[in-house]
């Protein structure tokens, strides 16, 4: 399963493909400034001072000659050294602050030697050599950065290069992670709609199982059910007190049958196919009616039977309600003791008479109730506690029928433990209407 980092793969190819397109454009554009640095500063710059280099060296050169000559010095090539210079200083204050210190040096040493030649003044050979040093080494620094520069580039047309190189696999790896997952997630797919596919033909094939064996199963029992009685009945003939006490043992077990298949397919039914038709009416009235009708089996029994029932409107399916509240009062009997008591009660969810938030009807005994490590099992199908030798009757599926019933109905059948012993099985619905 992909669990929670199933975006993982999409995430990291689609960071793979945007590297590999931004990362060769972002380097193009440095190199590109690189080379106009390149161009425009330091090498232009080189050029400038060379230029300034050759001019100075043709004054130098003239001066000497007039000198020699003992001719007034010329200084035709000046012009052409000014623009040199003002030049080179735009060229070089784009580079480096170090550059702009060294042209400051040769710039004073170029001034005073201009302020020195135009006043007559005597300079030697040495502070000619002198200007020329410094003219040669702004030169020289010039050409590393250059040469920095030339490496810089050379660095990033590598990187230019390795880059994509490395992220293309990259990315066709993260693509094939996300074609990968996505094949398992369609095949994980198909499987759940396979399986759900299943699961309905199941429910089919359950519903068309169930009303076969109502038909060919039921009927069979009801009719075997009908000659036993006939048989304690001496319609045939009298019986011996052994043979009439086999026939009734017969009979009850075929009705048991009876009832299991005809619990079987309301079970099937409470699945979806269940008819409900609402109307108003009065969860109080119902309880009553439901402890009326089981009264003679609580005194057979020996069972008190005790009501608090407080008028309680809602609308709900009365015959689905009488359902379900003659199952929880039957087991309530089936399972209390002689001597027991059977308390049936409107109930509201916080206690309050007032507060119309959840009401139901609460079914509490005082049989043994059920042990803790059966109380996840009590709503399941066929599950029942034989914890008396009345219990032992009966398929297990009445409390799993109600719950169906009662969460069709919008309610739903809860358990909790009796105080000090026994059970508690409330039938829930919401607000009631009218209040």
């Amino acid at each position: 399963m992909l669990g929670d980092w199933w975006w993982l793969p999409s995430a990291f190819a689609i960071l793979a493909l945007l590297l590999l397109l931004a990362v060769p454009a972002v380097v193009d554009r440095r190199i590109g400034k690189l080379r106009g640095e390149l161009a425009l500063g330091s090498e232009h710059a080189r050029v400038l001072v060379n230029d300034l280099e050759a001019s100075f060296a043709s004054q130098l050169l003239l001066r000497n000659s007039a000198l020699a000559s003992k001719e007034t010095p010329a200084f035709a090539t000046r012009g052409h050294l000014d623009a040199d210079q003002a030049d080179l200083y735009k060229v070089v204050r784009e580079t480096s602050p170090d550059a702009v210190a060294l042209y400051n040096d040769l710039s004073a040493r170029l001034g005073a030697w201009d302020a020195a030649t135009h006043l007559g003044a005597a300079q030697s050979a040495q502070d000619g050599l002198q200007l020329l040093a410094s003219a040669e080494r702004l030169d020289s620094y010039l050409a590393a950065l250059s040469d920095t520069q030339r490496r810089e580039v050379r660095r990033l047309e590598r990187f230019y290069i390795v880059t994509p190189a490395i992220l293309a696999p990259v990315a066709l790896i993260a693509i094939f992670i996300v074609m990968w997952s996505g094949r398992r997630v369609l095949r994980f797919a198909r499987l759940a709609e396979e399986e759900r596919l299943q699961v309905v033909r199941a429910g089919e094939a359950r519903a068309a199982l169930l009303r076969g064996v109502t038909h060919d199963v039921k009927n069979p029992l009801g009719a075997a059910a009908g000659y036993a009685q006939l048989l304690s009945e001496g319609v045939v003939g009298p019986l011996a007190p052994p043979q009439l006490e086999m026939v009734h043992r017969i009979n009850r077990l075929v009705q048991t049958a009876v009832q299991t298949v005809a619990d079987l397919l309301e079970l099937a039914r409470a699945d979806g196919e269940l008819h409900i038709e609402y109307a108003s009416t009065d969860l109080a009235t119902i309880a009553k009616e439901i402890v009326d009708d089981h009264g003679g089996m609580a005194r057979e029994r020996g069972i008190a039977m005790a009501v608090a029932l407080q008028p309680t409107p809602i609308v709900t399916d009365p015959i689905r309600v009488r359902q379900i509240l003659a199952n929880l009062v039957s087991n309530a009997i089936k399972y209390t003791p002689p001597g027991g008591e059977v308390r049936v009660s409107t109930v509201r969810a916080d206690g309050s008479a007032r507060t119309l938030e959840q009401v139901g009807v609460e079914v509490r005994d005082t049989g043994p109730g059920i042990p803790p490590e059966l109380h996840g099992k009590v709503f399941e199908e066929f599950f029942r506690v034989r914890t008396t030798a009345a219990a032992t009757n009966g398929n297990g599926l009445g409390l799993a029928i109600s719950r169906r019933i009662a969460r069709l109905l919008g309610g739903d059948v809860t358990f909790a433990d009796g105080k000090p012993g026994g059970a508690v099985f409330t039938l829930w619905f919401g607000a009631p209407r009218g209040h």
